[in-house]
């Protein structure tokens, strides 16, 4: 794009006189429902308007500062939906920020649509133009079903981080629930949110071509008040299933108040004409450095003001839920919108020349085809994670992996739209509804077989995800499923472990034993119960039993693995456990053992302080049982327990405060809280008996355990493992202390199985 033929583009503090009806007398060719939709947000549908030089701008043109925003914005949403976390958040803000992507592409959305239908009604009256409105919404919402269709069967067979286990036993009133509007997903809810705004605009438009802005206004402003005090009764237009973000309430105010705006920018231009622009520019970008410095110093600031952890982390989720919530845009969200988008609207319009030569070639495009582009990044989003999650498995940091994969996303995105792929003129009579029904049946030929496998999927459902971590995703519409998207959740797939990652040939290639995630072995994995008097009842275990023991009479050394925080004890089933036992130990590569998965819930697997007595059922309920029903070798050092997370920590508990009982603990990535982080682990005395630093100060019997401790490189519990281990290495405690390359979540757990086995079999069997 040379010089002279970008123009700048028309800011709103300048007067901007009407057009004539001969400024929009060509013909237009629009080429895809997405593109369609978006292009109607400048133009008017029925003409093309040539693109201005600085020189010869009309006011007609269309406006490509704002074309250029959009191509931010859907830059951003890539980066923050693709890939997983990376340096480029620091740019995105990965929504975590106090304003986000989503709050300027609604906005700017009503603001286009406010400017075009102006001109529409002025030329062609209201009727004509209503229908167009119509028109542009039932294109919208062939794209919003369409794209659920896909990406929710996709999504829930795979089983990708963000599947929520749905129970797909019905798909035929699962297909009538997304054409209907009642079913919604993750990154398929903005073109629905988006739909249902345009159904609502016409009745906008009638009230503004009456002269009666203040009405739509208040409407829109009360409407969003309400919620903020009863979003059960204001939560029109119904309840969506699947929606945590974009509840239409709460954020119609964004797009309704840009329509507003959009209608009146010629009068609006006209009043701050003289407005002080690079005054304005100065004010906004101090506003927004701000912003930036308080959410980067939140945690320090809050620290100075609260008395522990526990309690900074409840102001910290009382400001986020009432100040800064993005699922309810909340009024502080409202105002760093303001003043984020006022600045970098303002940075635009003052610098437009220096960012068109540099960046315009990218967002211009991006910018006015943006539905195309968030349709494109939909599409890509569960391949990409299924990529991510195999390279991971190659030991490729996430840290350098996710750059890569979310700039050739964007880069990948931009060819798409170049080359004009897939774009599908939607004048073509039923042309448009090809791509819904086309859909619809690939929805129905796979949520049919995925439905058989719900029962066992929809029990995983019960379990309720940490409450902390819900409020957290809450505020910013992360999808909570059963599994809470946690790392130290458990999948939901006989297909992929957590993460998106591939599972063993072993664990396709036949019907699972017991447990969906566990393949054809020659051991025995069982099912059991049994009843704990600490909890007085009835609690679920998985045994392994390895190949030999149902025709043998010899014993065993026995390995108990607790699961993590949110968990299930399937969670080591799923990540593989089982499977890479019963292969190694068929290869001779470790002894024969049994492994004990019991069940833990929030526990952190102790005795709770003034609750129920996890420790106990543990360490005597658990243990006695097995050795009274199955052939285990005596002693503790023929007895090793290990876990991951909460897991892990456990275990090193029960090791320390236990070494009769265990004998040998392996900690993988061991979630240590700190004292008053959790309620039930007590403080001063009480917390120091349920902490493994504290016990590995105190205890000089873990001298003669086997200990192993791992955990990832970029591990946000990396600190405090790493105080263990300097408090276990300053006590001379014999340990094996290992920083391997990964984070906190599945993959890494995957990933490391085989290396845990073989500590433990080496431990284990050091006296047999």
């Amino acid at each position: 794009m040379t010089a002279t033929a970008v123009r700048p583009p028309e800011s709103v503090f300048i007067a901007v006189p009407k057009k004539s009806p001969e400024a929009l007398a060509a013909p237009v060719a629009v080429e895809s429902v997405a593109a369609r939709a978006d292009a109607e947000g400048h133009q008017d549908g029925a003409a093309r308007v040539e693109r201005p030089t600085a020189a010869t701008a009309s006011p007609a043109a269309r406006d490509e500062g704002l074309d250029f925003l959009r191509g931010l914005a859907v830059v951003a949403m890539v980066v923050d939906h693709v890939g997983g976390a990376s340096f480029l958040y620091a740019f995105t803000g990965g929504n975590r920020f106090f304003t986000s992507a989503a709050e300027g592409f609604v906005f700017i959305s009503g603001l286009v649509m406010g400017l075009v239908y102006r001109r529409l009604i002025d030329r062609n009256g209201l009727g004509p133009s209503l229908q167009r409105s119509m028109e542009r919404a039932v294109t919208l919402y062939l794209l919003a079903v369409t794209l659920t269709f896909l990406f929710i069967p996709f999504s829930e067979l795979l089983r990708l981080p963000w599947a929520q286990a749905l129970p797909l036993t019905d798909p035929t009133q699962f297909i009538v629930s997304v054409l209907t509007l009642h079913q919604t997903y993750y990154l398929v809810d903005v073109p629905l949110l988006y739909a249902l705004l345009l159904l609502a605009a016409p009745l906008a438009l009638i009230l503004l071509s009456q002269g009666r802005t203040a009405a739509v206004l208040a409407g829109s402003w009360l409407l969003w008040g309400l919620y903020q005090f009863f979003p059960t009764q204001v939560g029109v237009p119904w309840a969506i299933q699947g929606n945590h973000l974009f509840f239409f309430a709460a954020w119609q105010v964004f797009f309704f108040t840009g329509l507003v705006l959009g209608w009146h920018r010629s009068e609006l231009g006209t009043r701050l004409a003289g407005f002080p622009r690079r005054a304005g520019l100065v004010v906004s970008g101090v506003g927004f450095a701000l912003l930036v410095a308080v959410y980067a110093l939140a945690d320090r600031l809050i620290a100075l003001f609260t008395q522990n952890p526990e309690q900074a982390s409840n102001v910290e989720l009382f400001l986020l839920e009432t100040v800064f919530s993005k699922a309810d845009a909340r009024f502080g969200r409202i105002v760093a919108s303001i003043v984020v988008f006022g600045f970098l609207y303002l940075l635009v319009t003052e610098a437009w020349r220096p960012l068109s030569r540099a960046l315009g070639w990218l967002m211009l495009p991006l910018g006015k085809n943006a539905l195309y582009a968030y349709s494109a990044h939909v599409a890509l989003a569960g391949p990409v994670q299924m990529v991510v999650g195999s390279l991971e498995m190659q030991a490729i940091p996430l840290a350098v992996l996710a750059p890569v994969v979310q700039v050739c996303s964007v880069a990948g995105i931009w060819l798409l739209i170049k080359g004009r792929v897939l774009f599908v003129n939607p004048a073509k009579g039923g042309a448009r509804y090809l791509w819904p029904a086309g859909a619809a049946l690939a929805c129905l030929l796979i949520a049919t077989p995925l439905g058989s496998v719900a029962p066992e999927t929809a029990a995983a459902a019960t379990v309720e995800p940490d409450q902390h971590e819900a409020r957290r995703a809450r505020v910013f519409g992360t999808p909570m499923p059963a599994r809470a998207l946690r790392a130290e959740s458990m999948p939901s797939s006989p297909f992929l472990a957590e993460g998106g990652l591939p599972r063993t040939t072993a664990a396709t290639s036949a019907a699972p034993v017991t447990s969906q995630y566990v393949g054809p072995i020659r051991g025995t994995l069982a099912a059991g119960e049994l009843f704990s008097p600490a909890l007085e009842r009835n609690m679920p275990y998985f045994i392994y039993l390895p190949p030999g023991y149902e025709n043998g009479t010899g014993r065993y050394p026995v390995l108990y693995m607790l699961h993590g925080n949110s968990g299930l004890n399937e969670e080591w089933l799923a990540y593989g456990l089982i499977d890479a036992a019963d292969e190694m130990i068929a290869k001779g590569e470790i002894r024969p053992m049994i492994i004990v998965l019991p069940q833990g819930d929030y526990s952190y697997w102790v005795n709770l302080v003034d609750g129920e007595n996890y420790g106990d059922y543990l360490a005597t309920d658990v243990v006695d049982y097995i050795k009274r029903t199955y052939r285990v070798l005596p002693g503790s050092e023929h007895r090793a327990i290990g876990g991951l997370s909460m897991g892990g920590t456990g275990a090193l508990i029960h090791a320390f405060v236990n070494p009769s009982i265990f004998g040998v603990v392996g900690a993988h990535s061991p979630s240590l809280p700190e004292e008053g982080w959790r309620e039930f682990l007590g403080t001063g005395d009480e917390f120091a008996k349920r902490d493994p630093i504290s016990l590995a100060l105190s205890a000089s019997w873990i001298r003669e355990l086997a200990i192993w401790v791992d955990v990832g490189d970029e591990d946000p519990w990396l600190a405090r493992a790493e105080t263990l281990h300097d408090t276990l290495f300053a006590w001379d405690v014999p340990h094996q202390w290992n920083v391997l390359a990964g984070e906190h979540w599945g993959g890494y757990w995957s990933e490391n199985t085989d290396r845990y086995l073989r500590f433990y079999d080496a431990a284990l069997n050091m006296t047999v």
